[in-house]
């Protein structure tokens, strides 16, 4: 995994073309959750909004097609509690996805304003993510529990499915709006869905569960806890009844974000085809 990290970084180095321009810079944001545990958009929660921040490395090859690399972080989370119409089931999760990811960049048109200082460009962009995923549960008692390992829908008791991955793949696809001053600098408001290939980001599936299986396997000291998180309505009483802790709904995450990037290569092969001089605004 770190090598993959490291290889999203020096891959343009590498490039030896000499018709593309090269930005480094930062990204900063919010977060948005939607998945087993977010509810209905009419429950949503500005609570549950996390953050998100990164670094990245873009590559225009010429004024309209380019690319973007980077590393980031993004904490994700969502409290049954902090809807509408609370769920006592009260389940919660909150997680700290470490992320490398590519994205490709089309920008659809380029306004030119102020002989060419100031480029207005309409985007959309897609691409692969790949992040490191360790869920948590959060706990008056015991404090933010790492789910992974737990086995809160079985995992490791014979008969049910083995512990799922660290690591999880999504597709990302957006839309945003940046603007080019003076050559150098470079400035984006986006917005990207995630559609996470997993069920597993918040630790809740559609998987089947028994409650007696998990109280006769406690994975806790004091306290059968992947009995407890899994569902706390029927800890600690026993139950034979089969349930669901969540449902079929693909797990999604957002990136409401805004990015600053610096140009370290300027070849000019983004901004080729302007019309210099012209006192009115122009666009290619």
């Amino acid at each position: 995994m770190r090598c993959f990290f490291l290889l999203l970084f020096i891959v343009p180095f590498l490039l030896k073309g000499q018709g593309t321009d090269i930005e480094i810079g930062i990204t900063g944001g919010t977060t948005i959750y939607v998945g087993d545990l977010s509810g209905s958009l009419s429950e949503y929660s500005t609570k549950d909004l996390g953050y998100t921040a990164g670094l990245f490395l873009r590559n225009n090859f010429n004024k309209h097609i380019g690319y973007r690399i980077g590393l980031s972080f993004s904490h994700l989370k969502a409290d049954e509690l902090n809807r509408r119409v609370p769920n006592k089931r009260a389940l919660n999760f909150n997680n700290d996805l470490k992320q490398a990811y590519i994205l490709g960049e089309w920008r659809l048109v380029n306004f030119l304003f102020a002989d060419e200082k100031i480029i207005i460009s309409p985007f959309i962009a897609a691409g692969g993510m790949v992040q490191l995923s360790d869920p948590h549960f959060r706990d008056i008692t015991y404090g933010n529990i790492p789910l992974r390992k737990l086995g809160t829908e079985g995992q490791g008791i014979p008969g049910y499915p083995d512990y799922y991955e660290s690591y999880l793949f999504s597709l990302p696809v957006g839309a945003g709006l940046s603007v080019m001053i003076k050559k150098r600098l470079t400035l984006t408001a986006e917005i990207i869905g995630n559609r996470v290939f997993g069920d597993y980001i918040d630790d809740v599936s559609s998987a089947t569960v028994v409650f007696n299986d998990l109280l006769a396997n406690p994975k806790g000291t004091n306290l059968a806890l992947n009995a407890f998180i899994s569902n706390p309505t029927l800890y600690p009483n026993p139950s034979a009844t089969p349930y669901s802790r969540g449902g079929p709904a693909v797990d999604w995450f957002y990136l409401v974000q805004f990015t600053a990037g610096y140009r370290i290569k300027d070849s000019g092969a983004s901004r080729r085809g302007g019309k210099k001089d012209s006192p009115c605004p122009t666009f290619w």
